[in-house]
């Protein structure tokens, strides 16, 4: 009796492990430049691009996550599903594009990159900062 209800429960963690959806990541380091030099400190804008195209980078209010620049310039952005790639059992079977986008103290878009990735992938982009005018 224990023999079969061990089998019964090992049948069973096999049937819910082979149904389940792995989790998908992607990585994108943005780096933020103004006359070639990195900008500390800046926060990057996240926008999923959701068919409207860069359009809805237009409003900061409609990004889907941000960070700031460390030193280097850089801000760092993990993707995880299902927040921002869409779950898959098989990784990097789809892909998505995101847009990162800097404002002005105006919430003026200044800065745009806009990146294609699939799960398991791992990306830079660079954002050249515009002068003000």
């Amino acid at each position: 009796m224990k023999k079969l209800h061990f089998i019964l429960m090992a049948i069973v963690a096999v049937c819910l492990s082979a149904c389940a959806n792995f989790k998908t990541e992607a990585k994108v380091d943005v780096e933020v430049t103004q006359d070639g030099q990195p900008v500390s400190g800046i926060t990057v804008y996240k926008f999923i691009d959701n068919g409207l195209g860069e359009g809805s980078t237009l409003y900061k209010s409609n990004a889907k996550g941000s960070a700031k620049t460390n030193g280097g310039g850089v801000a760092h952005f993990d993707l995880k599903s299902p927040e921002d790639l869409d779950p898959s059992s098989i990784a990097g079977k789809d892909s998505k594009v995101f847009y990162f986008c800097t404002y002005d103290a105006e919430d003026v878009r200044n800065g745009i990159a806009t990146v294609t990735i699939k799960s398991g992938e791992n990306k830079t982009v660079k954002i050249e900062i515009e002068k003000l005018k």
